[in-house]
């Protein structure tokens, strides 16, 4: 194996201090070195929350974006700032070399979306999005079982993101729930990793939502959804279900299925609870898995799913492949988030593709 891969992270919140960067020091010290921070606010070495990630004295710290990126040992940027800020960096990091690995959502419109991959593609830098709820050993057990035919042809999926914020989660942030810096709330921002997984397994593209929903039920003082509904159909003829919340107090939790012809499964929170085919119950084959619960208002999930999800980007990085999860692939659950805000606003069926110029939230 090459030598490790120099890394910097621009955005030292929640996602970057305690996902990104505790990951890549507690579970890649073989592949990664983190050597510079960028931050719009001070950033204590220390955290300011009990139970922060201590940043280690070694790694250069920034506030001036500029001299983050005049940093001199940086191969890879890791971005983890507000969704609607991606764009940004992501330019400045493909312009200055860097290869990127974005927090979801990769953007919150097509239009966002399809720049940041025009310009990672134009400059010769790699983009993924960490998705990191693929690499749970579970679901890509069940990836493989779908994909060998054991459920036969796939005709429906759903999935139920029912979670809650509290309400200083959006008060008290500068952009959770505000359309030009979150993309939306409940859907594209805590429900879109199993809307991901969901489209991912079903393996067929979404040609039409038939029905959206988009309300705020609970959080009405937010401009965006704390509910949200969608029902689609695929370009196979199966038919998908998408319902997501941050409204049902307390957690719920979240889970899916995926029925075939043949078979069907179950995922709850990352553990496959059920699973048949060929008339036998199957369950067993996926193996012992230990659930890990958090928060309701702020979550803190294991981040064994986030080290997988990194050391697969690296290692393909260090192999000189191209990475995981890119650009054009992260982009289908957005656009299918953005179908669902749309039927909801015009109360119409919307056909995808969606036009990349759609922005959720009318006129904002």
């Amino acid at each position: 194996m090459k030598s490790r891969k120099k890394t910097g992270i621009i955005g030292f919140g929640l996602a970057g201090r305690n996902m990104h960067y505790r990951a890549l020091v507690e579970g890649l010290g073989d592949l990664v070195e983190v050597t510079a921070v960028w931050n719009r606010s001070e950033i204590p070495r220390e955290g300011r929350a009990p139970g922060d990630f201590p940043l280690d004295g070694s790694v250069a710290v920034y506030r001036d974006i500029d001299r983050f990126f005049a940093h001199p040992d940086m191969d890879v940027v890791h971005i983890t700032t507000p969704s609607g800020q991606h764009l940004e960096y992501i330019e400045r990091a493909a312009l200055s070399g860097r290869h990127v690995i974005c927090d979801k959502p990769l953007e919150v419109t097509l239009a966002r979306i399809d720049r940041a991959i025009g310009v990672c593609e134009k400059n010769g830098v790699k983009l993924t999005v960490s998705f990191q709820h693929r690499y749970n050993p579970h679901v890509q057990r069940l990836k493989d079982v779908i994909e060998k035919g054991n459920l036969g042809e796939i005709i429906e999926g759903s999935t139920e993101c029912k979670l809650y914020r509290n309400p200083e989660y959006y008060t008290g942030s500068s952009w959770h729930g505000i359309y030009s810096l979150d993309g939306g709330a409940a859907l594209i921002n805590q429900s879109i990793h199993y809307i991901d997984l969901l489209q991912w397994l079903m393996g067929a593209p979404v040609e039409t939502v038939r029905k959206g929903i988009a309300e705020r039920l609970v959080h009405t003082y937010i401009e965006a959804e704390d509910f949200g509904y969608g029902e689609l159909a695929l370009a196979n003829g199966a038919s998908m279900t998408i319902l997501g919340g941050t409204c049902f107090r307390p957690g719920i939790g979240q889970s899916l299925e995926i029925k075939g012809t043949d078979g069907w499964a179950s995922v709850t929170e990352g553990i496959v609870t059920r699973a048949c085919w060929g008339g036998a119950d199957k369950t067993a084959s996926f193996g012992e898995a230990v659930r890990v619960s958090g928060s309701s208002s702020s979550p803190m999930l294991g981040l064994d799913n986030h080290v997988r999800c990194f050391r697969a980007a690296y290692e393909a990085l260090l192999r000189g492949d191209d990475m995981p999860v890119s650009g054009h692939e992260a982009r289908k659950s957005t656009e299918i988030i953005l179908g669902i805000y749309k039927a909801a606003e015009t109360d119409r069926p919307v056909a995808l593709p969606l036009e990349a110029d759609y922005k959720p939230g009318g006129a904002r």
